[in-house]
């Protein structure tokens, strides 16, 4: 763990703690792990996370950084041991160890390990908005998601909804963890909060797995359309 020392935290990466997993109980462990790099080492003025992967694995998942038709945050990636190939809106980029691969928020991304334990630290943050850390109970959250404990997975985003009650996110959140503990009637009205806020949400209400218990509910058809 880091050690804080006076006006300074000093850490090896090898030897911080893993984030908890987080996955749908049902999904495979595909041997990738995340560290939370920020939370470890108390900052709060822009993200920092590290991904390790065994070769063959997404130790960047595809994903880019536009939320809901907004930019977010620019990322720096930062391949600190290994080597691994990104994909970076169709184009392949090898980078090995040392390499430092800047990608926009717009440009869809994913990143295949081609060693093992390769590891990428990721850092990030928006172009001209100071950096929002999300609450502590949304990485509680989804611990618990992880686990299979669906209700108090919902009780944790229930205190990320009352601190962050204009976040669409933070609400649809709560109607996927409400709808996984089988609490139609909520997850309904945290989905009407979501799309209230911003209609784009339905596109992740489309697809959304954990919302498969809901759909042939006649409200969720009112809230999908």
């Amino acid at each position: 763990m880091a050690t804080a020392v006076k006006s300074y935290v000093f850490a090896k990466l090898d030897e911080l703690e893993p984030a908890p997993r987080i996955a749908a109980p049902e999904a495979a462990d595909d041997g990738r792990r995340s560290i939370d790099v920020r939370r470890n080492l108390g900052l709060e003025a822009f993200g920092v996370q590290a991904f390790s992967a065994p070769s063959g694995v997404l130790v960047i998942s595809e994903h880019d950084e536009t939320l809901l038709g907004e930019d977010g945050q620019e990322e720096l990636y930062i391949v600190v041991k290994g080597a691994a190939t990104f994909e970076i809106d169709g184009e392949s980029v090898d980078a090995p160890t040392g390499a430092l691969v800047s990608v926009q928020p717009a440009a869809k991304r994913k990143a295949t390990a081609t060693e093992d334990d390769t590891t990428i630290l990721a850092v990030g943050g928006t172009r001209g908005k100071p950096y929002e850390p999300a609450p502590e109970e949304a990485r509680e959250a989804f611990a618990a998601y992880s686990a299979g404990d669906y209700e108090e997975a919902y009780a944790k985003q229930l205190v990320v909804v009352e601190k962050q009650p204009s976040n669409p996110i933070a609400h649809f959140n709560a109607g996927c963890f409400a709808a996984r503990s089988g609490n139609a009637d909520k997850a309904i009205e945290h989905l009407r909060q979501s799309v209230g806020i911003n209609e784009r949400i339905k596109e992740l209400v489309a697809t959304d797995a954990d919302l498969d218990s809901i759909r042939e509910d006649p409200r969720f058809a009112e809230v999908a359309k």
